[in-house]
């Protein structure tokens, strides 16, 4: 079933029909039950690889504090997950790799079965089982709760990777229905299908155009490449998440924020502050801090060779991250190259930070000033969309000679196309501009009810009418 389908819309409307009339300590089941049937119908055999860490975590989470071993338990709760996730999502990349390294002959890949979504429920389990460790959270004693929130349906091919914290308490919460809730959820998941189809889509037919046949394409082509690429992957993504949210929300549930307009960042860490946020925070929760401290504590002073300690810890910290963090997203050293410029930028950031400061100072441009925002702003959106050129490519050597062609070689044809999807991305930018400042356009907030009806009306049939092509599904769906 695909997410973006009409039988998917179907059976959206089938489970909340059915869960309104369920009374309310029945409610999980039906949940659980759509999560399972969701997920199985995809195919049968992925369920199990979803079942089966389930169990073992939630037998772990109840014997850490029975356990006189709880460094065992949380080992065992942590192995499995990440075991699975590492045989079908990595094993292949790392015995070609080792192959082509220590011997003359190549392995052939096994191809092992991928389960989708096995790289965001599994971060779920890990953060579930090392929080209950930490002793941030009591374990779950109802595996039938346990169980929703790992497969709640509408998160669970590519998130947001919500914590047990926020889920859980809200399955034992009694649901009633909230006219304003269903009506915003509804706004979110329009939001949602109109970045997907009719942004993300149109512009990866030119993306994929232009990865798939760059010696073909001026340089220019290949600039509005990296460009478009670097709006169609938001608008994918943060596509996705809007509709699992604004479904989540039909639900009753309250989600993570998981993008807050990332390309209006002044710097990379704040990127990293607005893009992805459910797995940046994970990323800094459980393996940023865990690395940084326990680097610092290594030391017995403040500064080492000048240094100081926590700058250290900082750098050393952000690389293991970022290459994690990189590698996380797929078995492919690009991504790898991804994640370690990503670091690269972090550093030169945390190390350049007061350099900064005093040449802006030195500008006379101070901080929140108009110019001094477009700059960082036009300068943070090129560093981003240099490292997805990495992202984007399938190999390290095509990046690198896609790199090489760009230029400023204007294009001979293509032009009325390349004009429409720029009329496109320009809607997309103005409407989300909007939506970012809200409160600046009161008169919008208050449209009377009928009129908004209208509107939202307007916005479906402009959403069939420009729709791309439906049967695209989501980018992280691959991860």
């Amino acid at each position: 079933m695909q997410f973006i389908s009409f039988n998917f819309l179907y059976f959206v409307i089938t489970v909340f029909a059915i869960y309104l009339i369920t009374p309310d300590r029945f409610r999980w089941m039906v949940l659980l039950g759509a999560g399972y049937y969701f997920y199985g119908s995809i195919k049968p055999e992925y369920l199990l690889f979803l079942i089966f860490p389930t169990i073992v975590v939630y037998i772990a989470g109840l014997g850490i504090n029975r356990s006189g071993k709880k460094g065992m338990v949380l080992f065992a709760g942590i192995l499995v997950p990440l075991g699975l996730l590492f045989t079908f999502k990595y094993l292949d990349l790392f015995l070609t790799t080792f192959s082509h390294l220590f011997s003359k002959g190549g392995i052939d890949p096994l191809n092992l079965l991928f389960p989708v979504g096995i790289s965001f429920y599994s971060f779920r389990l890990i953060s579930y089982i090392v929080d209950v460790y930490g002793g941030k959270i009591v374990p779950e004693k109802h595996i039938g709760h346990f169980a929703l929130y790992v497969s709640f349906f509408p998160q669970l091919l590519a998130g947001p990777i919500d914590r047990a914290g926020n889920i859980i308490p809200q399955i034992k919460k009694k649901f009633s229905f909230d006219w304003d809730k269903f009506v915003g959820g509804l706004r979110l998941v329009l939001w949602g299908l109109f970045k997907k189809i009719v942004i993300a889509d149109r512009m990866g037919e030119f993306v994929d155009q232009i990865y798939n046949n760059p010696t073909d394409y001026s340089g220019i082509h290949l600039l509005l490449g990296v460009y478009f690429f670097s709006f169609q992957i938001y608008c994918d993504f943060s596509g996705y998440t809007d509709i699992a949210i604004g479904i989540s929300k039909i639900f009753g549930f309250r989600s993570i924020e998981n993008f807050n307009f990332p390309y209006f960042s002044r710097n990379l860490k704040d990127f990293w502050n607005r893009w992805h946020i459910s797995l940046s925070t994970w990323l800094r929760d459980y393996i940023f801090l865990p690395v940084a401290y326990p680097v610092m504590r290594l030391f017995k002073k403040d500064k080492f060779a000048g240094v100081n300690i926590t700058s250290i810890g900082y750098v050393t910290a952000i690389f293991v991250t970022m290459f994690l963090g990189g590698l996380w997203h797929g078995a492919s050293w690009t991504f790898v190259v991804w994640g370690t410029l990503h670091g690269l930028y972090l550093v030169f950031g945390h190390i350049t930070e007061r350099s900064r400061k005093k040449l802006w100072k030195r500008a006379g441009m101070k901080k929140g000033s108009g110019l001094r925002s477009f700059i960082q702003i036009f300068i943070t959106f090129h560093f981003v969309s240099f490292a997805w050129i990495f992202f984007r490519a399938g190999t390290f050597e095509s990046a690198v000679e896609y790199i090489k062609n760009i230029g400023f070689t204007l294009p001979k044809t293509g032009i009325p196309n390349l004009l429409f999807s720029l009329g496109f991305l320009i809607l997309f930018l103005l409407l989300d501009y909007i939506n970012k400042n809200i409160n600046r356009f009161r008169w919008i907030v208050n449209i009377p009810t009928e009129l908004k009806m209208a509107g939202y009306a307007f916005a479906i049939v402009f959403i069939i009418i420009f729709a791309v092509d439906s049967t695209n599904e989501f980018i992280y769906f691959n991860f």
